[in-house]
């Protein structure tokens, strides 16, 4: 997979000459880290310095009939915990037109941390991450056809190749391929909007048995005006993958009301009708002057490889709309603790996420929360739900022109079905100082706990334990 980054990075480079805005950025991080408590232990615990050295690149490239996103901090680090002495943050996103107006093809790639098993980790981040955190790889190469029927109808023709690997984990990966047909009405329709759709998503798995999706649907809406639209969906899937239900099949149904009164505001409220029962869903999103507020509500079937395919390693817009330059930073990178155990079991994910975030002249406010509640279809957990809910504060303020503050709380609690609870808590500090115009320097204090409720539990897993650390670090932007 290394090859992979490597080959990614240098077509990305060799492009640019034929570029029509082209934005790259590069620099280096070095951070020396000390923890009182390294592996992350629950007894007998050892203090340890641990340095790391972290090269960051972003690349935004944008030409007649391409595209090109890329992103990277490959962080290489002396940990011996148990944890990943290489941890790779790569997100590269590329569209390329092959046949002007008609052949499109979508090249896709992430690599990144995550939790192998979120209900039994106590990793907080990629320096000393313990030995469970599990590197995953995604490769997703997908063309598509595109053709207009004059201003009558639109067609998406679409083919999905998704490989994904996983060091560190139960299951080494899976492989998926993907088809997604759609034909919608065109210009012409201008208040009453109509759409036909398929769906086939095929998951083969390395370790056990494979997934089936399959859905086919109908849906129809209607502009009320400017500001309201009332949509509606039938349809039936044909699902296969391993369940206690007597069938994973049946028809569909749906309903939904969007209200827009303003490019500033977006609220749909609908409801949903599966094999697996009715769930309303919810989405909103509204922007104030400086700040913005998102919440949304959903109950999907699906499973880790589902999850991971969609996630976003750097965040390179942010809550208002503004892109961010250079996403990949010095700071430690988060490991994913909240998506779901890297196997092949099938689930019913209800997931409620919402963030909050304040934008002032020199101080910045983030809130965020997320609490997904994960219905086991195997039944190997004796037919259970576990929970996953995970909070955070984050306040950051320029204490002057070359000097900020950053601190953030963050809670993490687990519930699983088979009664191995966890609690976490984090709380970070830090100030940074910019020492000339493309070199700054930073210090950064953390404390974490945590406590588990499980006496079996602490039997085989180091859960439960607390750590303090301190790091400095240093980063220099190259010209």
């Amino acid at each position: 997979m290394k090859k992979l980054i490597l080959l990614l990075t240098c077509s990305a480079w060799i492009t640019t000459g034929w570029a029509i805005d082209n934005r790259f950025e590069k620099s280096v991080s070095a951070n020396l880290t000390f923890t009182d408590n390294e592996g992350l232990l629950s007894s007998n615990e050892e203090s340890a310095f641990i340095v790391s050295i972290t090269p960051n690149f972003s690349l935004h490239r944008e030409a007649a009939r391409s595209n090109i996103d890329l992103t990277a901090a490959l962080q290489l680090n002396n940990q011996d915990g148990g944890g990943e002495n290489f941890n790779p943050r790569l997100q590269f996103d590329s569209n390329w037109e092959l046949f002007e107006d008609h052949f499109f093809i979508d090249v896709d790639a992430t690599a990144g941390q995550v939790s192998s098993d979120p209900f039994t980790s106590r990793s907080v981040n990629s320096v000393n991450s313990g030995s469970d955190v599990a590197t995953n790889y995604d490769l997703q190469v997908s063309p598509y056809f595109i053709n207009r029927f004059r201003r009558f109808a639109d067609l998406e023709a679409r083919y999905t190749r998704d490989e994904q690997f996983n060091k560190g984990a139960v299951t080494d990966g899976s492989s998926s391929d993907i088809i997604n047909i759609s034909l919608n009405s065109g210009e012409v329709f201008s208040r009453f909007f109509w759409g036909l759709n398929y769906t086939k998503d095929e998951i083969s798995s390395e370790q056990t048995t494979d997934s089936n999706f399959e859905e086919y649907n109908a849906n129809v809406g209607f502009a009320v005006n400017r500001s309201w639209r009332i949509n509606g969906r039938v349809g039936t899937e044909n699902n296969d993958f391993t369940s206690t239900r007597s069938s994973n099949d049946g028809d569909t149904w749906g309903v939904d009301v969007i209200w827009t009164p303003s490019p500033r505001t977006s609220l749909t409220v609908g409801y949903d009708d599966r094999f697996f029962g009715g769930t309303p869903t919810l989405d909103f999103t509204h922007r104030f002057r400086r700040s913005a507020i998102n919440l949304s509500y959903s109950k999907e079937v699906t499973n880790s490889t589902r999850l991971l395919r969609d996630q976003q390693i750097f965040q390179v817009i942010d809550a208002f709309g503004n892109t961010i330059i250079n996403p990949a930073t010095g700071n430690p990178f988060l490991v994913t603790s909240n998506l779901a155990t890297l196997n092949d079991i099938t689930f019913i994910d209800e997931r409620l996420d919402g963030s909050y975030s304040y934008q002032g002249r020199r101080s910045n406010i983030t809130w965020i929360i997320s609490h997904s509640r994960q219905s086991d279809e195997t039944g190997t957990t004796g037919g259970t739900s576990s929970t996953l809910f995970d909070t955070g504060l984050t306040y950051t303020r320029e204490l002057s022109r070359n000097d900020s503050l950053n601190t953030s709380i963050q809670f993490n609690k687990t519930e699983q079905g088979a009664g191995a609870d966890s609690d976490r808590h984090q709380f970070n500090i830090g100030l940074s100082r910019q020492l000339v115009q493309d070199t700054s320097i930073n210090i950064n204090y953390s404390y974490s706990k945590q406590d588990s409720d499980s006496t079996a539990l602490l039997a085989t897993t180091r859960s439960e334990y607390t750590e303090n650390r301190i790091s400095v670090g240093f980063s220099h932007q190259f010209k």
